[in-house]
C-alpha cells in the first residue's frame, strides 16, 4: 500500500510540481524514455514481446520437443496472426459504425437546423375545392354514345 502512495505522490509531483531538475529527470526517465522504447517497435513486435514469454513459460514439454528457437518462431507467427485479426476486427467494426452513423447523421443534422433556425410549425394546408365533374365519362345515361348516336332507353326493350 505504501508503494502505491509513493507512486501517486511522484505522479502528482511530476504533473503539478515546480519546474526543477529533479522533476525533469523523473519525467525523462519515467515517461519519455519508455515511450521512445515502445515507439521504436512495430505493433507485431510488441505483441511478440507479450506472447513469447508466455509460450516459453507455459510451453513445458513443447519446448523440450521443438526447442526454444522453433517456439520463438511459432510465437512470432502467432503474434503476426493476432495482429492481423485485431486489425481486421477493428476495420470491420469501424465500417459498421460508420454505416450506422451515416444513417443517423441526417436526422440529427435536420433536428439541429430546426432548433437553430427557430422555425415555426408547418402551416395547415388550405382546403381547395374539388373541380366540377363533367359528364365526359358518363356513358350510362341518355345522350349520345361514343359513336355519336342518340340513345334512348325504353321499358319495351327490356321485356
Amino acid at each position: 500500500m505504501m508503494t502505491w502512495g509513493i507512486l501517486l505522490v511522484l505522479a502528482l509531483f511530476m504533473r503539478f510540481g515546480p519546474d526543477i531538475p529533479f522533476r525533469r529527470m523523473l519525467n525523462r526517465h519515467l515517461v519519455e524514455r519508455p515511450l521512445d522504447i515502445l515507439l521504436a517497435h512495430r505493433r507485431h513486435q510488441l505483441v511478440f514481446m507479450i506472447i513469447a514469454p508466455l509460450m516459453l513459460l507455459l510451453g513445458g514439454e513443447a519446448i523440450l520437443i521443438f526447442g526454444p528457437e522453433l517456439m520463438l518462431a511459432y510465437a512470432a507467427d502467432v503474434a503476426l496472426y493476432i495482429d492481423m485479426v485485431v486489425i481486421a476486427a477493428a476495420s470491420a467494426s469501424w465500417t459498421r459504425a460508420h454505416a450506422a452513423l451515416s444513417r443517423w447523421r441526417p436526422r440529427f443534422l435536420r433536428q439541429d437546423k430546426r432548433k437553430a433556425s427557430g422555425a415555426t410549425p408547418r402551416a395547415k394546408r388550405s382546403q381547395r375545392t374539388p373541380a366540377r365533374l363533367t359528364g365526359a365519362n358518363d356513358d350510362d345515361g341518355e345522350g349520345r354514345d361514343a359513336g355519336g348516336f342518340e340513345v334512348r332507353w325504353s321499358n319495351a326493350a327490356a321485356a
